[in-house]
């Protein structure tokens, strides 16, 4: 048995909240396995500071008063701490965040601290991890490999990497950054992928028209659902009937909503919801002709996971961590970024694709990823 503490920026904030639902399954899945999990993440007004989701403790540590604590859960803490009221709030979460990891793993002594995202959660992690002699796995999601690319932190970042024991992605795409941001002589770091939890099968295809399109995920510039409203907005202007329902929240929502406006102006049934829980996200999937992962940049590309697990297919961007999890042959349609004839040619044809892709789920089974964890804390333990 493993006692890990686990160093979070962003954590759901009850059951069937959206906000990072995997890092809940897989906390989930290693206390079902038998290790001693912990949770720490940020409070959010309104919520408790201490609770136990599906059999795990989650601790949450306030930095400022319930109704400024504005930084995370609000379409992505990068995001926010640009605006002027997010650059204000980040160093008084930097200072909770370490004062309340110090205090919680000094009193729970864990075996490992695993952090996710460097900043602010590897930040934290390798100070603590210093101070109390325990050593850090770093799990990097993609925003914060996006973030080494950045002149003024990436000294800051690549240090951070360099104090943990192992640093780990969440795909070989993410990892093969990660390793060229480190210099020569660094450990080379390892994949860590995400559980699924979801239920599988195939499902049958909705009938035509209209053409039921499904995106969510943050709505932020990486993300490319600008190029994907484009998309809509020219299928329409062809005639066909098409309807998108774009779900999520993040700091490019009013921009969005404008692209929406243009889309519905051509035809185009659209509209946008804020996150939902996964049971009803995944509702919406079963009932989708294809699911739409427009990424300009993907960690991995969890939306396009869970629409296969469900029978649906995708069409994606050709991007990071998608093409290990959708097959240009069968599961969907993979196009280049930023390109709007190409996507439109794929939303056109998209159809039911049969059976899930049983190589891409089965790297993503929980026992198979508690299992990598696991050698992965051994060998942090060991360092």
């Amino acid at each position: 048995m493993t006692r890990v503490l686990h160093l979070t920026s962003s954590f759901p904030r009850g059951e069937g909240d959206h906000v990072a639902p995997f890092l809940l399954d897989l906390a989930v899945a290693q206390a079902a396995a038998g290790d001693d999990v912990l949770v720490l993440a940020p409070h959010d007004a309104g919520r408790a500071r201490r609770e136990v989701l599906r059999g795990v403790q989650v601790h949450r540590f306030a930095y400022a008063p319930a109704r400024a604590e504005r930084l995370a859960y609000r379409g992505g803490l990068l995001g926010q701490a640009r605006t002027p009221a997010g650059a204000l709030l980040l160093p008084a979460l930097l200072g909770a965040f370490a004062l309340a990891a110090l205090r919680l793993a000094r009193r729970t002594r864990p075996d490992v601290l695993h952090a996710h995202w460097w900043l602010p959660g590897g930040l934290v992690a390798v100070a603590v991890g210093a101070a109390l002699r325990i050593p850090v796995v770093l799990t990097l999601h993609g925003s914060d490999v996006h973030l080494l690319h950045d002149r003024r932190v990436r000294a800051v970042g690549v240090r951070v990497l360099l104090r943990c024991a192992v640093v780990a992605a969440v795909s070989d795409d993410l990892r093969a950054q990660a390793a060229a941001a480190l210099p020569a002589g660094a450990p080379a770091p390892v994949v860590l992928r995400l559980p699924l939890d979801v239920p599988r099968g195939a499902r049958a295809a909705p009938a035509w028209p209209p053409r039921r399109l499904l995106a969510a995920g943050r709505l932020s510039p990486e993300k490319g659902f600008d190029v994907l409203l484009r998309a809509v907005a020219a299928l329409a202007g062809e005639g066909h009937a098409v309807a998108l329902d774009l779900v999520g929240s993040g700091t490019e929502r009013d921009a969005l909503e404008q692209l929406a406006g243009d889309a519905a102006a051509a035809g185009a049934r659209v509209r946008l919801h804020p996150g939902e829980p996964r049971a009803a996200l995944l509702q919406r999937m079963a009932a989708a002709d294809a699911v739409v992962v427009p990424s300009r940049r993907e960690g991995l590309g969890m939306v396009a996971l869970e629409a296969l697990a469900v029978g649906t297919p995708v069409v994606a961007s050709r991007v990071g961590g998608l093409p290990e999890v959708v097959r240009d042959d069968g599961d969907g349609v993979l196009v280049a970024p930023d390109d709007v004839p190409a996507l439109v040619a794929a939303l056109r044809t998209a159809r039911a694709a049969g059976a899930p892709p049983a190589r891409a789920l089965a790297r993503h089974d929980p026992a198979e990823v508690v299992a990598r964890h696991r050698e992965a804390y051994d060998r942090a333990v060991r360092r």
